[in-house]
């Protein structure tokens, strides 16, 4: 009888309730080529049960890939839905202690009266030790890279994630997943260029109107204007109705400091709720001309009076969560703003509600040397500034 093996890859503390006394675990295997990440929400109770309960839920997850497959290739025959768990004795011995660890500190922290501390048992790579990496075949060696690399992707831990994803394309060059993750990555350091080659991968594969518009995002960044272009008549031609392609191209607008409102009034017509969803995730409101001109920009005290902040705090903390444009230099420990993108910034807020404050410009609180500061680079981006006026007095 044939079997279907599945790899345990990892588990994961994902969050915990002591005052419903449950956890939730991610977990994460690969059977067949596949590969599928799930999780399972559960009280806390003996190990051993936890174990059994985990389990099931992966062999259940399991079972519909197979159904899946069977479905896809449109098969009346029987599918092999016998599951085999490999090296399901010590899977299931590392799990009860990483349970137990759990547990035990589950209950020491909910009897600390209040002062809940966070678990620091939070992680198990069911691979880890040489000894049972080696033996495994290239594929399954695949696998467990490229799940380290989307874990420590999804932990913030992007120049880690890149070492991972790496090793994994060392097995699988054009897997697309990999590619993808690699991708983002590095994009997450900043590393656009690189990134270039890995969306190509993904885009082509794919060839949907979200992986053409990462490709042409990162051409944008890094001031491909004319590749960028090519993307997006490649979307225009095969998917005319898309709002991605008009999200793209107002982005694209905005970076040559043209009018880009218009074609965000589009989107706004036709679907509110998306374009905001979509500007408060990824609208980018650098301005090319301004990059790495210090000298033209302002430092907290002075923005925050701009807007209306009471204190710089209120303005630096928005700007780190990135809900703010601004340009921080992390050699100097310094954060600037630019006096144009602020600008920006309110206008597009207000003008396609983004949030429920009414955001406004403060000049009247400026000093004279701080607003002849921020006109040094104005003057030569007078034209984009006057396509921007005008859109602003449109009503939307």
């Amino acid at each position: 009888m044939e079997f279907n093996e599945l790899y345990l890859l990892s588990s994961y503390l994902k969050k915990w309730s002591f005052g419903d006394n449950r956890i939730s675990i991610n977990y994460s295997f690969t059977m067949n080529g596949a590969y599928k990440r799930s999780h399972i929400d559960m009280r806390l109770g003996a190990p051993a049960n936890m174990v059994n309960e985990i389990l099931n839920h992966v062999f259940h997850e399991a079972k519909d890939l197979v159904a899946q497959k069977r479905n896809q290739e449109e098969s009346l025959d029987d599918f092999n839905y016998n599951i085999i768990l490999v090296n399901e004795s010590d899977v299931k011995r590392k799990l009860s202690v990483f349970l137990s660890k759990i547990l035990r500190e589950f209950n020491q922290n909910k009897r600390s009266r209040g002062r809940f501390k966070m678990i620091s048992t939070r992680s198990l790579d069911f691979y880890y030790n040489d000894f049972e990496f080696e033996p495994l075949t290239d594929e399954i060696k695949f696998f467990v890279y490229l799940n380290r690399g989307v874990n420590k992707l999804n932990g913030d831990l992007w120049a880690q994630a890149v070492d991972d994803l790496k090793q994994a394309l060392s097995f699988k060059e054009k897997d697309v997943m990999a590619n993808q993750y690699l991708a983002q990555a590095l994009k997450k350091l900043g590393k656009y260029e690189a990134s270039i080659e890995h969306l190509r991968v993904y885009a082509q594969a794919e060839n949907t109107p979200e992986s053409l518009e990462e490709l042409a995002k990162a051409y944008v960044h890094i001031g491909e204007f004319d590749r960028a272009r090519e993307v997006y008549s490649q979307i225009e031609k095969e998917f005319p109705d898309s709002l991605l392609l008009l999200f793209g191209k107002a982005q694209l607008a905005y970076k040559e400091g043209k009018g880009y409102k218009t074609l965000l009034d589009k989107i706004y017509k036709k679907d509110p709720s998306w374009l905001q969803e979509k500007m408060l995730q990824d609208w980018d409101y650098k301005i090319p001309a301004y990059a790495g001109q210090e000298d033209s920009m302002w430092n907290a005290a002075s923005a925050a009076r701009y807007l209306g902040f009471e204190r710089p705090f209120d303005l630096t903390k928005r700007a780190f969560n990135e809900q703010i444009p601004s340009y921080f230099n992390s050699e100097k420990g310094t954060i600037r703003f630019v006096r144009a993108e602020l600008d920006e910034w309110v206008a597009v807020m207000n003008r396609y509600k983004l949030d429920v404050a009414d955001y406004k410009t403060y000049e009247d609180r400026l000093s004279p040397q701080e607003i002849a500061k921020a006109k040094i680079k104005k003057r030569k981006t007078r034209k984009s500034e006057k396509t921007s006026k005008a859109e602003t007095a449109e009503s939307v």
